[in-house]
């Protein structure tokens, strides 16, 4: 974790070394990281962390998926609350909470809110923090925010083609981006 940074590429999605030691995450850690490849944005992270970091084993990685979520989970909050304050001429504040694993093999928990951020994928952490940060406004301000400007509703945040975006319930449109 303390190495500078190589240059160069980022290693090969099925460079055997690459795929053995995500093999050996998903062991220890309890999550299918393989799976994860699919998504542009989880295979950019998982690439750059070996690519960085060599095969660490998973005590030295789970700290490092900790933090990438946080960082994430926190920018996507600030730049919300700032749209909120925007929209509605008041500030909130959402709480984003991180709790470091202490067991040997674990990674921990980032939260938005009450809603757990468990994404890899810089999309899915916007769209889960959006989710939080919606949440937490209906419940603790008794707020529906963001508004779908046609329809008067409460959009729900998703993984859209495009991206993260706020979507209508009453007619599947994009109301509007979610910043990841």
């Amino acid at each position: 974790m303390g190495r500078s940074h190589p240059e160069g590429p980022l290693v090969h999605p099925d460079d055997p070394a690459f795929r053995a030691w995500l093999r050996a995450l998903s062991r220890a850690l309890d999550r299918d990281f393989e799976e994860d490849l699919g998504s542009p944005g989880s295979l950019g992270f998982l690439r750059s962390a070996f690519t960085h970091n060599g095969a660490v084993p998973a005590p030295y990685f789970a700290p490092i998926v900790d933090e990438h979520r946080r960082i994430h989970a926190e920018r996507i909050v600030t730049v919300l609350l700032a749209q909120a304050l925007t929209d509605t001429g008041r500030a909130f504040d959402v709480p984003v909470r991180y709790e470091w694993s202490d067991e040997r093999d674990a990674i921990g928990q980032v939260t938005v809110g009450h809603e757990t951020v468990w994404g890899l994928d810089p999309v899915d952490i916007a769209v889960e923090a959006a989710e939080g940060v919606q949440c937490h406004l209906a419940d603790r301000e008794l707020l529906v925010w963001p508004l779908c400007p046609a329809h008067r509703t409460g959009p729900h945040a998703t993984r859209t083609p495009t991206g993260a975006a706020w979507v209508c319930s009453v007619v599947a449109h994009v109301v509007a981006p979610i910043p990841a």
